[in-house]
């Protein structure tokens, strides 16, 4: 849906629970380093999903002054999610490294895949088990590496095209 990307070329989404284990708001902090630092005014950011954080991530993309860039539609129905997935350039998936996180299957990465969209996520353990090479990982929670591999990941068609039939071969 071309009105999803708001008239830019680069569409990012992210699906899924906006709790405060699911690190989104280092996507909303990366958002304001690819926008506001990098001075990216190409890409549009799309995160669906709601959850008990989703009023502090609006008031954090508010403050930083990211509502042009930054959609929070909130829970959105299977037909705008599949619209979108089937959208988006890239995918992200920000849950942090930790303990926890290490030994998780996110949904929202199997989505990614199913759909044949490359993503960038941090290098948990089973996030690298389950996307194998057809993500990009940073390596630490850092929400400017989160952006720089974002950007470079878009800059990039081949490799997207490349990182998207991996994943949907591979699921």
């Amino acid at each position: 849906d071309p009105s999803l990307r708001k008239g830019r070329k680069y569409l990012v989404g992210y699906v899924g629970v906006m709790g405060n284990a699911d690190g989104v708001h280092y996507l909303i902090e990366a958002a304001d380093h690819v926008i506001h630092r990098l001075g990216r005014k190409d890409v549009q950011f799309l995160m669906m999903g709601s959850g008990p954080e989703y009023p502090s991530l609006v008031a954090l993309r508010d403050q930083l002054k990211l509502q042009e860039y930054v959609d929070l539609p909130g829970r959105v129905t299977n037909e705008f999610l599949f619209s979108a997935l089937q959208s988006i350039d890239a995918g992200v998936a920000c849950d942090p490294i930790n303990a926890y996180n290490d030994h998780c299957t996110m949904n929202k990465t199997l989505e990614y895949m199913a759909f044949g969209k490359p993503q960038v996520m941090f290098g948990t353990r089973e996030g690298r088990a389950s996307a194998g090479d057809s993500a990009v990982y940073v390596n630490e929670n850092s929400a400017p590496r989160l952006a720089e591999a974002l950007v470079e990941l878009l800059d990039d068609p081949a490799r997207r095209e490349r990182m998207g039939k991996i994943g949907a071969e591979r699921l």
